[in-house]
Order: C-alpha cells, then sequence, then structure tokens
C-alpha cells in the first residue's frame, strides 16, 4: 500500500491527531530555540559610557574682510584698492609679531537694481578679498581683535569675525578619554549585573562615539559631534558603547 493510500485508509481523526502531534514537536523545536537565543543573550550586557575633561583653547584664527564697489568700467580700481588695503594690513600683522597670514584671490560678484517694472538693471561690481590670521598666542590675537583703526584705509571697507578658538591636541585627548570611558561603561555593567546576582567578565567589544568639544558646563549635544569655537574654556567629551560578557 502507498503512503498516499495509507493516509486515504485513516479516519479523520486519527488524521487530526498526527497533525496535532507534528505541530507539538515544532513547537517544542522552535520555543527551544527561543530558550536558547534568550539565554544567549543574556550572556552579555551592554552599556554606554562617558568621560570628559576641561581643557582651554590654545589656537585662534582671525578672519579680516575687505570689500569695496565699481561701476562697470572700473574693476580694475577696485581689485587694485584692495591688493592696496591687503598689503598695508599684512604688513601690519607682521610687525606685531603674526607671521601665519593667509590671504586668498579676490572674488567679485555682480551689482543689480531691480525696478518695480521691468528687467534688473547691472550698476556695478563688488570686490571682496579676505586675510586669514592664525596664531597660538590668543591673548595677544584679541587684543588685536579690539581696535581695527589701524586695518581702515581709503576706497574699501573693513569687516571682522570673532576669534575661532580651538584646541590642538584633542586627538591625544580623546584617546586617553576612550579608556576612562570604557571604565565608566564597565562601572555601569556591574551595576547591571549586581542586580541580576550576576557578574561582570571580560570586554567583549566597544564603539567609540564621536567626540563633544562644548564650552564648560555646556550640554549641547550633537549625533554628529559637536565643537564650540567661541570659549576659551571647554570641555571634551567622548562616549564608548561597550558589551561586556556576564558570569
Amino acid at each position: 500500500m502507498t503512503d498516499s493510500n495509507a493516509l486515504r485508509s485513516l479516519s479523520p481523526i486519527t488524521l487530526a491527531a498526527m497533525c496535532l502531534g507534528v505541530a507539538f514537536i515544532i513547537g517544542v523545536v522552535i520555543a527551544s530555540y527561543t530558550a536558547y537565543s534568550i539565554k544567549a543573550s543574556a550572556d552579555v550586557v551592554e552599556v554606554t559610557g562617558s568621560a570628559k575633561v576641561p581643557v582651554e583653547a590654545d589656537f585662534a584664527r582671525w578672519t579680516i574682510n575687505l570689500d569695496t564697489k565699481t561701476g562697470l568700467t572700473n574693476q580694475q580700481g577696485g581689485y587694485d584698492r584692495l591688493e592696496s588695503g591687503t598689503d598695508k594690513i599684512v604688513k601690519y600683522l607682521e610687525a606685531q609679531g603674526f607671521t601665519d597670514v593667509e590671504t586668498p584671490a579676490a572674488v567679485i560678484s555682480t551689482n543689480y537694481v531691480y525696478p518695480q517694472y521691468g528687467e534688473a538693471i547691472q550698476t556695478g561690481y563688488s570686490v571682496y578679498r579676505s586675510i586669514t590670521v592664525r596664531s597660538a598666542d590668543i591673548e595677544k590675537l584679541t587684543t588685536l581683535t579690539n581696535g581695527i583703526d589701524a586695518l581702515t584705509g581709503d576706497g574699501y571697507t573693513v569687516t571682522t569675525g570673532g576669534l575661532e578658538l580651538t584646541y590642538q591636541k584633542l586627538q591625544e585627548t580623546r584617546v586617553a578619554l576612550l579608556t576612562k570611558a570604557i571604565e565608566d561603561a564597565k562601572n555601569r555593567a556591574d551595576a547591571i549585573a549586581k542586580e541580576t546576582g550576576r557578574s561582570v567578565g571580560t570586554l567583549r567589544s566597544a564603539t567609540g562615539g564621536v567626540v563633544q568639544v562644548l564650552p564648560l558646563g555646556g550640554i549641547d549635544v550633537s549625533d554628529y559631534g559637536e565643537y564650540d569655537t567661541t570659549s576659551k574654556d571647554k570641555e571634551v567629551m567622548v562616549t564608548v558603547r561597550a558589551t561586556f560578557s556576564l558570569r
């Protein structure tokens, strides 16, 4: 008798019982696998640790902007005025002891007037030039930014931005903080394990997060990292996500 004939010869009640039995076996297998997965996942604990340290900015960057306007036919005059102004300012900066100075090429844009009706009318050009000063002498550069009369001249306008204050030893500080952040993560893992009657074993993995450079006491962090450039007193913060085995 073939298998198909044998199955047809069984009563409906017998077939139903066989189906229930197979379903029970499959259920036991799935339950066993689920229990194993839960047990396996419970053998580790994943926590986040952090560490931060106060630092002081040790480098500054300052940008001086020059601009002038020209008519339709005297663009060269605008370039010449800014060239003369740039030379004057660079010499002044060098006399003050600032030699790390950058002077990118001039940039020009077109000026228009816009009548209420009709097309825009070109009236001339605006020429821009910038000078960037970099120095580790933050105090001296700060003093310089408080008075720009020596930078001004005929035929052009001078505007400046604030100092960009940075910390040059960020990479070394980050490495040191990662160790402390892992220690903080282990302390948190110990507290979690203690509540469950277990203890923390070895470090399985650790992933460092982005670096946050914040004003001293600042709390505004970002998933992409923050870098405050306005405050002299800062804090460098590092986070780490760590996985530990449990005993």
